[in-house]
């Protein structure tokens, strides 16, 4: 409900927004459907995104803890449900990984096996990393050998992989700044003749010819806005 009212209220600004800058008129609303659409679909992506940037961050605890259990000599089942404990008083019962985990314990009492509920757990989350993990621990359980090391060595590269994405986030930081900065401007350059020289902008408001300059300006706009959003977010 809440990401509803979000979605509307910016969606409502954006097309008021539109409408007076661009035609000067009520007209210009018609692109509220549209931008409905549109910020729905950025906001999900963003949300998603969030959402999994923080589970990888409670994720990489979580296997730093279940790594230091398996050295100490503990079982696999008992190492996941002991880590799972620590995370919990890291962040809280109410965390995405305690919420995405909670049945594991009454699984594993059910006998069901620890490949199977990780595998569930990989495939809810959606996170390569987690994934990736996951697919490591069923090998190496499945094919014997140091299987402690084999994991604490995984562990080591998914964590330093996750270090890293976070470095280069916070680098990119700026640059993400810098870009919501540069959208801005045309909208106050706009804004600014408008204010200043209304005879000077006017002559695109009210005719045909200038709905469809301002309507091409609307459409470049809106396409250099997320196509600058992509630019600033890079995967690894």
């Amino acid at each position: 409900m809440k990401g509803l009212l979000i979605q509307a209220g910016v969606s409502v600004f954006a097309s008021g927004l539109a409408a007076s800058l661009f035609y000067n008129s009520l007209w210009g609303l018609f692109s509220l459907p549209g931008i409905y659409l549109l910020t729905g679909r950025l906001l999900r992506e963003r949300e998603q995104k969030r959402h999994i940037r923080r589970l990888n961050l409670e994720f990489k605890d979580y296997l730093y803890a279940v790594n230091g259990l398996l050295l100490a000599g503990y079982s696999a089942e008992r190492a996941f449900l002991a880590g799972l404990s620590d995370v919990k008083g890291l962040y809280g019962k109410e965390c995405i990984l305690a919420q995405k985990l909670s049945a594991m314990e009454k699984r594993l009492k059910l006998n069901e096996p620890l490949e199977r509920i990780l595998k569930d757990f990989a495939k809810d989350c959606g996170s390569e990393e987690v994934g990736c993990f996951v697919e490591i621990f069923c090998y190496a359980k499945r094919g014997g050998g140091d299987f402690s090391q084999m994991i604490s060595t995984a562990v080591g590269r998914i964590c330093d992989k996750m270090d890293v994405i976070e470095e280069i986030r916070t680098v990119m930081a700026q640059k993400a700044l810098e870009q919501k900065v540069m959208c801005v401007v045309p909208l106050g350059i706009l804004m600014f003749f408008k204010v200043t020289s209304p005879e000077f902008i006017g002559r695109l408001y009210g005719n045909p010819l200038g709905v469809i300059v301002m309507t091409a300006a609307l459409v470049l706009y809106g396409a250099a806005f997320f196509l600058g959003m992509k630019i600033v977010e890079i995967e690894v």
